[in-house]
């Protein structure tokens, strides 16, 4: 049977700097009684007006402290603020200073999937007004991308790729991608998981259940949730190949004693409950209308999907990493061999990677940051999966393995569970 006890390989991660406190707004609130009776001016006794003369006294002492306490406190924010302001100014220096107009090209090609420009473009303007490179986005499927930098290997047109974190090894182990470079800016801030031979991962996703809690009043806690009788007919399993069905397939695998290096055995289980399924999703964004409804109860997605789909498109969906913990995924951003442009690409990795491209990445895509030491806003934060902090959810998975045994899983899932 399926084991909920912790998974072995769950790793852990640098703690991401907290969130900002929420400021206290002080309202001083007042009024007037209308139905008071008016007060009578009498003259003032010398008892009286002495003692108005104290108070004045220590009103006026006590609005002097305040006053200089205040401006204390306001010295000193603006001294921190420009002391973290310096200090983003002396790595944007350093950044600039790997790509100098001498050996600047006009723009860099950045390749990736399509709609992210309009999300991130406009943070690169930062970049392009300390470097003075343009960035020409290349908006493509992932098939193409990959074609195309195999087959300009040693003469790339493309100057930085951004590719699933499971292409990585391959990439750099045919040369089609150069080193990893650890002394670029903000390398040092990335968080274990992201640091990857051969590229940089650049944001982070989230494997958990999504489920309509109209229909699914308990929160699931468990990936075996999947397969309960009370929600038969309403399961949409992730089909395959799929990066979804392998975060499933793994944990499932964990449960029942093995690992990702042989998936037949969560294959059989996924098998031996399929009359409960309703469909097998490729993307839970090409069947939101089944989502919303009540076709569809529970699925397998990533927390950032989930987040955009609630927040943009108010699906009624909630998302939850069960109690084994949450695969993750991640976009990594890779530079081609052969670049004319090594430096002004190492520059714009290294932007990417800075809390202000990050934020641009979270709160545009919902995508969990891969810098430790970037603080969101708290609505923001709450939205991202893994959560900023989050030190235990975070299940890495060998997707190298995965990519290699691929052919052979899928054949298996073909056999098994399709028929």
């Amino acid at each position: 049977m399926y084991s909920s006890t912790t998974n072995p390989r769950r790793r852990t991660r640098r703690a991401v700097a907290p969130l900002l406190a929420a400021s206290l707004v002080l309202a001083a609130c007042g009024g007037d009684d209308d139905d008071a009776e008016p007060v009578v001016d009498e003259p003032a006794t010398a008892d009286e007006t002495a003692e108005e003369t104290a108070e004045e006294t220590a009103e006026e002492t006590a609005e002097e402290t305040a006053e200089e306490s205040t401006a204390e406190a306001t010295e000193e924010a603006t001294e921190a603020s420009a002391s973290e302001a310096a200090g983003d100014g002396d790595m944007m220096a350093e950044i600039s200073a790997m790509c100098p107009p001498d050996i600047a090209p006009d723009k860099l090609v950045f390749t990736t999937f399509p709609g992210q420009d309009t999300a991130i473009d406009p943070v690169t303007e930062a970049f392009t007004e300390a470097t003075g490179v343009d960035i020409e986005w290349l908006g493509n499927g992932l098939g193409d991308r990959l074609t195309k930098m195999a087959a300009e290997v040693g003469s790339p047109t493309i100057d930085v790729a951004l590719v699933p974190i499971a292409e990585v090894p391959g990439l750099y182990e045919n040369g089609i991608t150069d080193p990893t470079n650890t002394e670029i800016p903000y390398y040092d801030s990335l968080i274990d998981v992201a640091k990857v031979e051969g590229g940089y991962g650049v944001s982070v996703l989230q494997f958990g259940l999504a489920y309509n809690p109209e229909f699914v009043t308990e929160t699931p806690t468990s990936w075996t949730d999947l397969f309960d009788d009370a929600y038969a007919g309403h399961v949409s399993v992730s089909a395959m190949p799929n990066s979804g069905g392998y975060a499933l397939l793994s944990m499932l695998s964990y449960g029942l004693g093995g690992d990702e290096t042989d998936l037949t055995a969560a294959i059989d289980e996924v098998a031996s409950h399929v009359d409960n399924y309703h469909s097998f999703m490729e993307s839970s964004t090409n069947v939101e209308e089944q989502i919303a409804g009540g076709e569809i109860w529970m699925y397998v997605d990533i927390g950032g999907v989930v987040s955009r789909a609630v927040n943009e498109r108010g699906l009624p969906v909630e998302f939850v990493v069960p109690d084994e913990g949450g695969p993750v995924s991640m976009n990594t951003l890779v530079i081609p061999s052969g670049s004319d442009h090594v430096g002004c690409s190492e520059a714009f990795v290294s932007f990417m990677l800075s809390p202000e491209a990050q934020l641009a990445w979270a709160e545009n895509l919902y995508y969990g940051t891969v810098n430790a030491d970037a603080v969101f806003p708290e609505d923001v934060a709450a939205s991202l999966y893994p959560t900023p902090g989050d030190t235990e959810s975070i299940v890495e998975l060998d997707w190298t393995t995965i990519s290699v045994n691929g052919p052979d899983t899928v054949d298996y899932w073909n056999r098994t569970v399709i028929g």
